[in-house]
């Protein structure tokens, strides 16, 4: 049997009790991510995820492994069909993710992770302060934008190139100034006091 794993719709509304997935993660009556797992011995049991802060809900097995990587809207584990306890588990904000070779790279709001097996993780954590946005994947390179403030309090924007053969991180230089208000003129005009 080639199918290990399949994302539910939802919790079932009978059938045995599902396992809450970290164990101290949600009550048995809230619903996270529901995947129902098939052992080898053809068994079947039920997963409950905890979930993150974003949208995003993905499963697939790593290349060359029987480890499947989960993102439950944003939390990130590596399962294995066979054990009901997660082998890692991180992050909380993943919001996107990217296939290259025999990674996956996962994209947070202000962090990035790429996942091989579950010996090869990378971490690239606070990278920003506002966001990482305008992601894409050209040829093995991860470019995007970090979103910042200076020590002026004006936001700005920092393009970055992730190269995924090496994992070199390259910043550039920035490359547009975002829209910020004046907040000093809406002082000067916009008095809040008045004399009597």
């Amino acid at each position: 049997m080639n199918e290990t794993f399949k994302i539910l719709k939802g919790l079932p509304a009978y059938g045995e009790i599902y396992i809450s997935i970290p164990e101290n993660g949600y009550s048995e009556f809230s619903e996270g991510l529901a995947i129902k797992f098939i052992k080898k011995d053809n068994t079947e049991w039920i997963g409950n995820f905890e979930t993150g802060s974003s949208s995003l809900k993905f499963a697939t097995k790593l290349k060359d492994s029987e480890n499947i990587l989960i993102i439950a809207c944003g939390n990130c584990y590596i399962m294995n069909s066979e054990e009901t306890q997660p082998k890692v588990e991180f992050g909380h904000d993943y919001k996107y993710i990217f296939e290259y070779n025999t990674k996956f790279v996962l994209v947070g709001e202000y962090s990035i992770s790429i996942v091989e097996s579950i010996d090869n993780i990378e971490h690239l954590d606070n990278l920003c302060y506002e966001g990482i946005t305008n992601v894409k994947l050209e040829n093995e390179n991860l470019i995007g934008e970090l979103n910042n403030y200076d020590s002026y309090g004006e936001g700005y924007k920092n393009g970055f190139i992730l190269n995924l053969e090496t994992s070199e991180f390259k910043g550039i230089e920035r490359i547009k100034k975002q829209n910020k208000i004046n907040t000093e003129n809406i002082a000067k005009n916009n008095k809040w006091w008045k004399l009597w």
